[in-house]
C-alpha cells in the first residue's frame, strides 16, 4: 500500500530542518519526472523520495545494531560513519511511520539512496539521481544536471554521477565504499537495474 504523498511530506516536515526538507522536496519533484520518463511508479517515486532523508540526523553508533535487527546489512564505511545509515533507519520505520505496510521497492530505494546497490531497481536508481541531482543541489552546475539528464537509461546517469563523486573522493584521498564500488562494476559491464 503507498501512503498519502501529503501526510508524509507533512511527517518529513516536522522532523528534519528546513534546508533539507527544502532538498526532499527537489528530490521528489526530479524523481517524479524520472518516474514519468523511464515508466515507473510515480507515487512509490514522490513518497520514496520525500521520504528518503527522514532519519538524516538520527544515526547514531547504536544505529548499528538496529539496522541489523531490522534485517539489513551494515558496511563497513557505515560502521565507521553511522550518518550513512540514515536511508536503512529510514526504512525500517517506513512502515510505522506511515501506518502502511511498504512495498519492498520503496523500501530498498530509500536504503539505498545514499551509496547505493546493485539490487536498489529502478526506482532506486531514481532517488539516488535525484539525491544527487536535485535543482537546489550546490556541488554540481546547471551544465552538469543537464548533462546527467541528457543521459538515456538510469544506468547511464548513475555512471555519470559516480565518475564525477569517485574523481571527488580521490582528490580528497577517502576510499570509495565497497558497495558503490560494487555499483560501478556491475554497472560498467551492462548490468539493468
Amino acid at each position: 500500500m503507498i501512503p498519502d504523498y501529503t501526510k508524509i511530506e507533512e511527517f518529513v516536515k516536522g522532523r528534519i530542518k528546513l534546508s533539507r526538507f527544502q532538498h526532499s522536496i527537489g528530490v521528489m519533484e526530479m524523481s517524479l519526472s524520472l518516474a514519468k520518463r523511464f515508466g515507473v511508479d510515480e507515487e512509490k517515486a514522490k513518497v520514496a523520495a520525500i521520504y528518503h532523508d527522514a532519519y538524516r540526523y538520527d544515526s547514531t553508533s547504536e544505529s548499528i545494531s538496529l539496522v541489523e535487527a531490522g534485517g539489513y546489512e551494515v558496511w563497513p564505511e557505515e560502521i565507521e560513519d553511522p550518518m550513512l545509515l540514515h536511508g536503512a533507519l529510514a526504512a525500517i520505520h517506513f512502515d510505522s511511520d506511515t501506518g502502511a505496510n511498504i512495498p519492498k521497492d520503496m523500501k530498498d530505494a530509500v536504503r539505498h539512496h545514499t551509496l547505493g546497490h546493485v539490487s536498489m531497481g529502478k526506482l532506486g536508481a531514481i532517488i539516488y539521481i535525484s539525491d544527487y541531482a536535485e535543482k537546489g543541489r550546490k556541488h554540481i552546475t546547471e551544465e552538469e544536471r543537464n548533462i546527467i539528464l541528457s543521459k538515456e537509461t538510469l544506468e547511464d546517469m548513475i555512471i555519470y554521477i559516480m565518475d564525477k563523486s569517485r574523481s571527488y573522493l580521490l582528490s580528497c584521498g577517502i576510499e570509495e565504499a565497497g558497495v558503490s564500488k560494487e555499483l560501478y562494476s556491475f554497472l560498467k559491464e551492462g548490468g539493468k537495474l
